[in-house]
Protein backbone atom coordinates (compact mmCIF):
# COMPACT_ATOMS: atom_id res chain seq x y z
CA UNK A 1 0.00 0.00 0.00
CA UNK A 2 1.62 3.34 -1.03
CA UNK A 3 1.50 5.79 1.87
CA UNK A 4 0.67 9.31 1.63
CA UNK A 5 4.07 10.69 1.81
CA UNK A 6 5.17 8.61 -0.92
CA UNK A 7 2.22 9.31 -2.92
CA UNK A 8 3.02 12.62 -2.77
CA UNK A 9 6.69 12.04 -3.61
CA UNK A 10 5.55 10.31 -6.84
CA UNK A 11 2.75 13.24 -7.64
CA UNK A 12 5.89 15.98 -7.29
CA UNK A 13 7.83 13.80 -9.86
CA UNK A 14 4.96 13.15 -12.51
CA UNK A 15 4.04 17.06 -12.75
CA UNK A 16 8.28 17.73 -13.10
CA UNK A 17 7.46 15.23 -15.39
CA UNK A 18 4.46 16.71 -17.47
CA UNK A 19 6.00 20.31 -17.11
CA UNK A 20 9.37 18.97 -19.14
CA UNK A 21 8.13 17.12 -21.70
CA UNK A 22 5.12 20.44 -22.48
CA UNK A 23 7.88 22.78 -22.56
CA UNK A 24 7.90 23.00 -26.39
CA UNK A 25 4.08 22.20 -26.34
CA UNK A 26 1.30 25.26 -27.25
CA UNK A 27 0.62 26.99 -24.35
CA UNK A 28 -2.97 26.43 -23.21
CA UNK A 29 -4.20 28.82 -20.11
CA UNK A 30 -6.71 27.64 -17.72
CA UNK A 31 -7.61 30.10 -15.48
CA UNK A 32 -9.84 29.48 -12.02
CA UNK A 33 -12.17 32.56 -11.73
CA UNK A 34 -13.73 32.31 -8.18
CA UNK A 35 -17.46 34.05 -8.06
CA UNK A 36 -18.69 34.71 -4.40
CA UNK A 37 -22.17 35.60 -4.28
CA UNK A 38 -23.38 36.92 -0.76
CA UNK A 39 -25.77 34.13 0.54
CA UNK A 40 -28.10 34.04 4.10
CA UNK A 41 -27.18 30.33 4.59
CA UNK A 42 -24.48 29.17 6.69
CA UNK A 43 -24.36 25.94 4.05
CA UNK A 44 -21.98 26.60 1.02
CA UNK A 45 -22.35 24.27 -2.03
CA UNK A 46 -18.81 24.72 -4.41
CA UNK A 47 -19.88 24.26 -8.41
CA UNK A 48 -17.25 23.75 -11.15
CA UNK A 49 -18.54 24.88 -14.27
CA UNK A 50 -16.63 24.41 -17.72
CA UNK A 51 -16.26 27.21 -19.48
CA UNK A 52 -15.32 27.01 -23.31
CA UNK A 53 -13.10 24.42 -22.43
CA UNK A 54 -10.43 26.83 -21.36
CA UNK A 55 -11.64 28.56 -17.58
CA UNK A 56 -13.08 26.66 -15.18
CA UNK A 57 -15.08 28.92 -12.86
CA UNK A 58 -16.06 28.17 -9.23
CA UNK A 59 -19.11 29.62 -7.92
CA UNK A 60 -20.45 29.52 -4.35
CA UNK A 61 -24.44 29.45 -4.67
CA UNK A 62 -27.07 29.29 -1.62
CA UNK A 63 -27.88 25.50 -0.53
CA UNK A 64 -31.22 24.95 -1.36
CA UNK A 65 -33.34 25.34 1.51
CA UNK A 66 -34.15 21.22 2.98
CA UNK A 67 -37.63 19.58 2.34
CA UNK A 68 -40.07 19.40 5.76
CA UNK A 69 -40.28 15.67 5.69
CA UNK A 70 -43.90 14.49 5.69
CA UNK A 71 -44.52 12.61 9.26
CA UNK A 72 -47.10 11.06 10.94
CA UNK A 73 -47.82 14.00 13.35
CA UNK A 74 -48.17 17.54 13.10
CA UNK A 75 -45.51 19.59 15.38
CA UNK A 76 -46.47 23.11 16.85
CA UNK A 77 -44.43 24.67 19.64
CA UNK A 78 -45.64 26.28 22.33
CA UNK A 79 -43.29 28.76 24.60
CA UNK A 80 -43.84 30.04 28.34
CA UNK A 81 -41.85 30.28 31.26
CA UNK A 82 -41.21 27.28 33.45
CA UNK A 83 -38.65 28.68 35.81
CA UNK A 84 -37.35 31.73 37.01
CA UNK A 85 -36.67 34.59 37.19
CA UNK A 86 -39.76 34.44 34.69
CA UNK A 87 -43.83 34.08 36.60
CA UNK A 88 -43.15 30.45 36.58
CA UNK A 89 -46.54 29.71 37.95
CA UNK A 90 -48.30 31.40 34.61
CA UNK A 91 -46.02 29.65 32.30
CA UNK A 92 -46.58 26.29 33.75
CA UNK A 93 -50.68 27.01 33.91
CA UNK A 94 -49.94 28.13 30.07
CA UNK A 95 -48.07 24.48 29.59
CA UNK A 96 -51.17 22.34 31.59
CA UNK A 97 -53.67 24.06 29.27
CA UNK A 98 -51.53 23.81 26.04
CA UNK A 99 -51.08 20.35 26.42
CA UNK A 100 -54.82 19.74 27.48
CA UNK A 101 -55.83 20.72 24.56
CA UNK A 102 -53.35 18.97 22.05
CA UNK A 103 -54.38 16.01 24.01
CA UNK A 104 -58.29 16.93 23.70
CA UNK A 105 -57.92 17.60 19.81
CA UNK A 106 -56.14 14.13 19.46
CA UNK A 107 -58.66 11.98 21.34
CA UNK A 108 -61.36 13.71 18.93
CA UNK A 109 -59.24 11.96 15.60
CA UNK A 110 -56.41 15.15 15.43
CA UNK A 111 -55.67 17.57 12.67
CA UNK A 112 -55.71 16.71 9.46
CA UNK A 113 -56.16 12.80 10.15
CA UNK A 114 -52.81 13.69 11.98
CA UNK A 115 -51.91 13.49 15.48
CA UNK A 116 -50.36 16.47 16.91
CA UNK A 117 -47.44 16.71 18.73
CA UNK A 118 -46.73 19.66 21.34
CA UNK A 119 -43.20 20.73 22.31
CA UNK A 120 -43.38 22.97 24.92
CA UNK A 121 -39.84 25.29 25.67
CA UNK A 122 -39.17 27.33 28.99
CA UNK A 123 -38.38 30.49 27.78
CA UNK A 124 -37.52 31.58 31.52
CA UNK A 125 -38.73 35.08 31.10
CA UNK A 126 -35.53 36.05 29.56
CA UNK A 127 -35.52 37.75 26.11
CA UNK A 128 -32.45 36.24 24.78
CA UNK A 129 -33.82 32.64 25.85
CA UNK A 130 -37.01 33.65 24.22
CA UNK A 131 -35.13 33.80 21.39
CA UNK A 132 -32.76 30.86 21.11
CA UNK A 133 -35.93 28.36 22.39
CA UNK A 134 -38.03 29.63 19.18
CA UNK A 135 -35.10 29.43 16.68
CA UNK A 136 -34.78 25.79 17.84
CA UNK A 137 -38.32 25.05 17.69
CA UNK A 138 -38.43 26.14 13.81
CA UNK A 139 -34.89 25.30 12.74
CA UNK A 140 -34.58 21.96 14.63
CA UNK A 141 -37.98 20.76 16.14
CA UNK A 142 -39.64 22.16 12.68
CA UNK A 143 -42.74 23.24 14.05
CA UNK A 144 -45.63 24.72 11.81
CA UNK A 145 -46.53 27.17 13.95
CA UNK A 146 -46.19 28.65 17.58
CA UNK A 147 -48.33 29.34 20.64
CA UNK A 148 -48.07 30.82 23.93
CA UNK A 149 -45.91 33.40 25.74
CA UNK A 150 -46.41 35.64 29.00
CA UNK A 151 -43.59 38.25 29.07
CA UNK A 152 -44.03 40.61 26.67
CA UNK A 153 -40.48 41.17 26.53
CA UNK A 154 -39.81 37.59 26.23
CA UNK A 155 -42.84 37.85 23.09
CA UNK A 156 -40.81 40.65 21.59
CA UNK A 157 -38.00 39.12 20.84
CA UNK A 158 -39.56 35.99 19.43
CA UNK A 159 -41.46 37.58 17.04
CA UNK A 160 -38.36 38.82 15.26
CA UNK A 161 -37.32 34.90 15.13
CA UNK A 162 -41.10 33.70 13.65
CA UNK A 163 -41.34 36.75 11.47
CA UNK A 164 -37.57 35.42 10.17
CA UNK A 165 -38.88 31.98 8.90
CA UNK A 166 -42.54 33.21 8.18
CA UNK A 167 -44.01 30.67 11.16
CA UNK A 168 -47.59 32.17 12.12
CA UNK A 169 -47.49 32.57 16.14
CA UNK A 170 -50.63 32.99 17.89
CA UNK A 171 -49.49 34.78 21.17
CA UNK A 172 -51.63 33.91 23.82
CA UNK A 173 -50.89 36.35 27.21
CA UNK A 174 -47.92 39.07 25.64
CA UNK A 175 -49.31 43.25 26.15
CA UNK A 176 -46.76 45.10 24.82
CA UNK A 177 -48.38 47.15 22.12
CA UNK A 178 -45.71 46.38 19.53
CA UNK A 179 -46.41 42.83 19.35
CA UNK A 180 -49.51 43.52 16.84
CA UNK A 181 -48.41 47.10 15.84
CA UNK A 182 -45.42 45.36 14.13
CA UNK A 183 -47.38 44.30 11.46
CA UNK A 184 -46.05 41.11 10.84
CA UNK A 185 -48.06 38.97 8.97
CA UNK A 186 -47.57 36.20 10.68
CA UNK A 187 -48.24 37.38 14.71
CA UNK A 188 -51.66 36.97 15.67
CA UNK A 189 -52.62 38.21 19.58
CA UNK A 190 -56.02 37.60 21.75
CA UNK A 191 -55.19 38.72 25.10
CA UNK A 192 -55.14 42.81 25.48
CA UNK A 193 -52.45 45.29 24.15
CA UNK A 194 -51.06 47.45 27.02
CA UNK A 195 -53.15 50.44 26.07
CA UNK A 196 -56.52 48.64 26.18
CA UNK A 197 -55.39 46.73 29.87
CA UNK A 198 -54.24 50.35 30.73
CA UNK A 199 -57.54 51.89 29.71
CA UNK A 200 -59.66 49.64 31.77
CA UNK A 201 -57.96 50.02 34.80
CA UNK A 202 -57.74 53.92 33.86
CA UNK A 203 -61.45 54.68 33.74
CA UNK A 204 -62.17 52.49 36.74
CA UNK A 205 -59.78 54.97 38.77
CA UNK A 206 -61.35 57.88 36.74
CA UNK A 207 -64.65 56.23 38.04
CA UNK A 208 -63.72 55.73 41.47
CA UNK A 209 -62.68 59.18 42.17
CA UNK A 210 -58.97 58.89 43.08
CA UNK A 211 -56.64 61.78 42.15
CA UNK A 212 -53.58 61.17 43.34
CA UNK A 213 -51.38 57.64 42.68
CA UNK A 214 -48.38 56.04 43.10
CA UNK A 215 -46.89 53.07 41.23
CA UNK A 216 -44.13 50.49 41.62
CA UNK A 217 -43.25 48.91 38.67
CA UNK A 218 -40.96 46.66 37.47
CA UNK A 219 -37.64 47.55 35.83
CA UNK A 220 -38.59 45.75 33.15
CA UNK A 221 -40.14 46.54 29.16
CA UNK A 222 -43.24 45.62 30.92
CA UNK A 223 -43.24 47.67 33.93
CA UNK A 224 -41.47 50.71 31.29
CA UNK A 225 -44.33 50.26 29.04
CA UNK A 226 -47.31 49.89 31.38
CA UNK A 227 -45.73 53.29 33.46
CA UNK A 228 -45.80 55.26 30.62
CA UNK A 229 -49.40 54.10 28.97
CA UNK A 230 -51.10 54.50 32.42
CA UNK A 231 -49.47 58.34 32.88
CA UNK A 232 -50.43 59.16 29.62
CA UNK A 233 -53.89 57.94 30.21
CA UNK A 234 -54.74 59.23 33.58
CA UNK A 235 -53.62 62.74 32.84
CA UNK A 236 -56.35 62.69 29.43
CA UNK A 237 -58.42 61.84 32.49
CA UNK A 238 -57.59 64.98 34.20
CA UNK A 239 -55.17 62.92 37.07
CA UNK A 240 -51.95 64.41 37.12
CA UNK A 241 -50.65 63.61 40.39
CA UNK A 242 -48.87 60.36 39.37
CA UNK A 243 -45.58 59.67 41.24
CA UNK A 244 -43.51 56.00 39.27
CA UNK A 245 -40.83 54.32 40.94
CA UNK A 246 -39.05 51.78 39.35
CA UNK A 247 -37.86 48.31 41.20
CA UNK A 248 -35.59 45.29 40.29
CA UNK A 249 -38.76 42.73 39.76
CA UNK A 250 -36.70 40.52 41.70
CA UNK A 251 -36.34 42.71 45.16
CA UNK A 252 -36.70 41.53 48.31
CA UNK A 253 -37.32 44.50 50.66
CA UNK A 254 -39.12 47.01 49.16
CA UNK A 255 -39.41 49.17 52.40
CA UNK A 256 -37.53 51.90 51.64
CA UNK A 257 -39.82 53.00 48.69
CA UNK A 258 -42.74 52.24 51.11
CA UNK A 259 -41.57 54.37 53.72
CA UNK A 260 -40.84 57.29 51.71
CA UNK A 261 -44.47 56.80 49.82
CA UNK A 262 -46.34 56.44 53.54
CA UNK A 263 -44.79 59.95 53.74
CA UNK A 264 -47.31 61.15 51.93
CA UNK A 265 -50.05 58.49 51.28
CA UNK A 266 -51.88 58.19 48.08
CA UNK A 267 -55.32 57.43 46.91
CA UNK A 268 -54.41 54.63 45.31
CA UNK A 269 -50.79 52.53 45.91
CA UNK A 270 -50.38 49.90 42.67
CA UNK A 271 -47.52 47.25 42.58
CA UNK A 272 -47.12 46.79 38.50
CA UNK A 273 -44.91 43.39 39.23
CA UNK A 274 -44.78 39.87 38.29
CA UNK A 275 -43.98 36.88 40.03
CA UNK A 276 -43.72 37.19 44.18
CA UNK A 277 -42.52 40.75 43.64
CA UNK A 278 -45.70 41.65 43.94
CA UNK A 279 -46.33 39.47 46.75
CA UNK A 280 -43.48 40.61 48.56
CA UNK A 281 -44.54 44.37 48.24
CA UNK A 282 -48.41 44.07 48.97
CA UNK A 283 -47.03 42.33 52.42
CA UNK A 284 -44.53 44.98 53.18
CA UNK A 285 -47.15 48.07 52.61
CA UNK A 286 -49.43 45.94 54.65
CA UNK A 287 -47.04 45.14 58.10
CA UNK A 288 -45.97 49.13 57.49
CA UNK A 289 -50.08 49.98 57.74
CA UNK A 290 -49.95 51.88 54.55
CA UNK A 291 -51.89 49.68 52.16
CA UNK A 292 -54.63 48.47 51.75
CA UNK A 293 -56.66 51.04 54.40
CA UNK A 294 -59.19 52.92 54.16
CA UNK A 295 -57.16 56.07 53.05
CA UNK A 296 -55.03 53.96 50.19
CA UNK A 297 -56.27 51.17 48.32
CA UNK A 298 -54.15 48.65 47.03
CA UNK A 299 -54.29 47.52 43.12
CA UNK A 300 -52.16 44.20 42.54
CA UNK A 301 -50.86 42.61 39.62
CA UNK A 302 -52.29 39.59 37.52
CA UNK A 303 -50.22 37.01 39.45
CA UNK A 304 -53.06 38.01 42.40
CA UNK A 305 -55.56 35.55 40.56
CA UNK A 306 -52.88 32.28 41.81
CA UNK A 307 -53.31 30.16 44.95
CA UNK A 308 -49.49 31.10 46.08
CA UNK A 309 -50.88 34.84 46.10
CA UNK A 310 -52.46 33.92 49.34
CA UNK A 311 -50.15 32.10 50.88
CA UNK A 312 -47.92 35.04 50.53
CA UNK A 313 -49.89 37.34 51.75
CA UNK A 314 -52.47 36.14 53.82
CA UNK A 315 -54.93 38.54 55.39
CA UNK A 316 -52.96 41.53 53.75
CA UNK A 317 -54.82 39.90 50.48
CA UNK A 318 -58.30 41.34 51.58
CA UNK A 319 -59.29 44.42 49.51
CA UNK A 320 -56.65 44.46 47.09
CA UNK A 321 -58.15 44.17 43.30
CA UNK A 322 -56.83 44.39 40.66
CA UNK A 323 -57.19 43.70 36.15
CA UNK A 324 -58.55 40.12 35.38
CA UNK A 325 -57.47 39.01 32.01
CA UNK A 326 -59.72 36.13 31.77
CA UNK A 327 -63.55 35.57 32.11
CA UNK A 328 -65.15 35.54 35.56
CA UNK A 329 -67.43 32.76 36.89
CA UNK A 330 -70.72 34.78 36.61
CA UNK A 331 -69.83 35.55 32.88
CA UNK A 332 -68.74 32.10 31.71
CA UNK A 333 -69.77 29.36 28.60
CA UNK A 334 -70.57 26.24 28.26
CA UNK A 335 -66.92 25.54 27.33
CA UNK A 336 -65.48 27.41 30.17
CA UNK A 337 -67.23 25.50 32.80
CA UNK A 338 -66.08 22.33 31.07
CA UNK A 339 -63.02 23.55 30.72
CA UNK A 340 -62.25 24.55 34.09
CA UNK A 341 -63.63 21.18 35.86
CA UNK A 342 -61.09 19.23 33.46
CA UNK A 343 -58.12 21.28 34.15
CA UNK A 344 -58.72 21.08 38.35
CA UNK A 345 -59.86 17.48 37.77
CA UNK A 346 -56.34 16.91 35.60
CA UNK A 347 -53.97 19.19 37.86
CA UNK A 348 -55.66 19.39 41.22
CA UNK A 349 -56.29 23.18 41.34
CA UNK A 350 -58.34 26.03 39.65
CA UNK A 351 -57.05 27.30 36.57
CA UNK A 352 -56.42 30.70 36.14
CA UNK A 353 -56.60 33.63 32.78
CA UNK A 354 -53.31 32.28 31.72
CA UNK A 355 -54.58 28.97 31.73
CA UNK A 356 -57.61 30.22 29.70
CA UNK A 357 -55.45 32.21 27.34
CA UNK A 358 -52.98 29.71 26.51
CA UNK A 359 -55.72 26.44 25.88
CA UNK A 360 -57.88 28.97 23.32
CA UNK A 361 -54.85 30.04 21.53
CA UNK A 362 -54.01 26.53 21.22
CA UNK A 363 -57.30 25.43 19.94
CA UNK A 364 -57.12 29.04 17.40
CA UNK A 365 -53.85 27.76 15.92
CA UNK A 366 -54.93 23.86 15.10
CA UNK A 367 -58.32 24.80 13.72
CA UNK A 368 -56.45 27.08 11.43
CA UNK A 369 -54.29 24.46 10.46
CA UNK A 370 -57.65 21.82 9.86
CA UNK A 371 -59.28 25.21 7.99
CA UNK A 372 -56.05 25.30 6.07
CA UNK A 373 -56.39 21.90 5.25
CA UNK A 374 -52.28 22.08 5.11
CA UNK A 375 -49.69 23.24 7.10
CA UNK A 376 -47.94 25.54 4.91
CA UNK A 377 -47.52 28.76 6.36
CA UNK A 378 -49.33 30.95 4.06
CA UNK A 379 -52.42 28.69 4.42
CA UNK A 380 -51.87 28.41 7.96
CA UNK A 381 -52.32 32.65 8.39
CA UNK A 382 -54.61 33.29 5.55
CA UNK A 383 -56.89 30.84 8.03
CA UNK A 384 -55.87 32.25 10.98
CA UNK A 385 -57.24 36.05 9.52
CA UNK A 386 -61.01 34.43 8.64
CA UNK A 387 -61.11 32.31 12.19
CA UNK A 388 -64.31 32.27 13.72
CA UNK A 389 -63.82 30.44 16.73
CA UNK A 390 -65.72 30.25 20.57
CA UNK A 391 -63.55 29.22 23.32
CA UNK A 392 -64.03 29.21 26.66
CA UNK A 393 -63.30 33.40 26.95
CA UNK A 394 -65.71 34.22 23.94
CA UNK A 395 -66.16 34.18 20.87
CA UNK A 396 -62.72 34.99 18.38
CA UNK A 397 -61.74 36.25 15.27
CA UNK A 398 -59.25 38.87 14.05
CA UNK A 399 -60.55 42.18 12.60
CA UNK A 400 -57.85 43.71 10.88
CA UNK A 401 -56.13 41.41 8.72
CA UNK A 402 -54.36 41.74 4.99
CA UNK A 403 -57.97 41.97 3.30
CA UNK A 404 -58.78 44.59 6.21
CA UNK A 405 -56.14 46.67 6.66
CA UNK A 406 -56.14 49.04 10.08
CA UNK A 407 -57.30 52.29 8.78
CA UNK A 408 -56.01 55.62 9.84
CA UNK A 409 -57.20 57.05 12.99
CA UNK A 410 -56.99 53.42 14.51
CA UNK A 411 -54.64 52.28 17.42
CA UNK A 412 -51.65 50.32 15.12
CA UNK A 413 -51.70 47.27 17.84
CA UNK A 414 -55.30 46.54 16.56
CA UNK A 415 -53.42 44.64 13.31
CA UNK A 416 -54.32 40.56 14.36
CA UNK A 417 -55.60 41.34 17.15
CA UNK A 418 -58.76 39.66 19.00
CA UNK A 419 -60.63 43.25 19.31
CA UNK A 420 -63.00 42.30 22.33
CA UNK A 421 -60.51 40.66 25.18
CA UNK A 422 -61.65 39.49 28.39
CA UNK A 423 -60.56 42.75 30.91
CA UNK A 424 -62.15 43.04 33.99
CA UNK A 425 -61.38 44.65 37.52
CA UNK A 426 -61.89 42.10 40.29
CA UNK A 427 -61.93 42.86 44.12
CA UNK A 428 -61.19 40.51 46.75
CA UNK A 429 -63.72 40.73 49.44
CA UNK A 430 -62.94 38.35 51.69
CA UNK A 431 -59.61 36.48 52.91
CA UNK A 432 -58.79 33.17 50.81
CA UNK A 433 -61.04 33.99 48.12
CA UNK A 434 -60.93 32.33 44.96
CA UNK A 435 -60.31 34.45 41.77
CA UNK A 436 -63.78 33.14 40.37
CA UNK A 437 -65.63 34.28 42.97
CA UNK A 438 -64.93 37.45 43.14
CA UNK A 439 -66.98 40.16 42.82
CA UNK A 440 -66.48 42.17 39.06
CA UNK A 441 -66.45 45.81 39.72
CA UNK A 442 -65.39 47.35 36.51
CA UNK A 443 -66.72 47.76 34.17
CA UNK A 444 -69.92 48.37 35.92
CA UNK A 445 -72.04 47.33 32.82
CA UNK A 446 -70.80 43.49 33.45
CA UNK A 447 -70.07 44.38 37.54
CA UNK A 448 -71.87 42.11 40.21
CA UNK A 449 -70.42 44.04 42.88
CA UNK A 450 -70.16 47.62 44.29
CA UNK A 451 -67.66 49.68 42.20
CA UNK A 452 -65.02 49.76 45.54
CA UNK A 453 -65.17 47.97 49.02
CA UNK A 454 -63.39 49.87 51.66
CA UNK A 455 -61.33 48.30 54.66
Amino acid sequence: MCTPKRLLGLLVVFAVFVLTASACAPTTIVETVVVTHEVEKEVIVTQEVQVEKEVIVTVEVPAAEPEMPEGDTILIGGVGPLSAPGSFQAGTEMRNATEMAVDEINDAGGVLGKQVELIFGDTEGLPERGTAVVERLITQNHVVGLTGEYHSGVGLTEIEVAHKYGVPFVQAETWADEITSSGYPEIFRIAPSIDFYSSIAVNYIAEVGWQKIVFVVEDSDYGHLQAEAWTDQLAAKGITDVQVYFADPDTEDFTPILQRIQQDPPDMLAGVITGIGNSRMLRQACDLGLAPTTETAYYGSVDSQYPEFWENVGDCGQYVFYTYVGLPESLWNDKTGTFMADYETRYKQAPGGSAMAAYDATYILLNAIEEAGSTDSQAIIAALEGIQFTGVMGDFWFKYTADNPVPEGEPAWMWHQWPTPNTYIIQYTEVNQAAGDAPVVFPLERANGPVYTSP
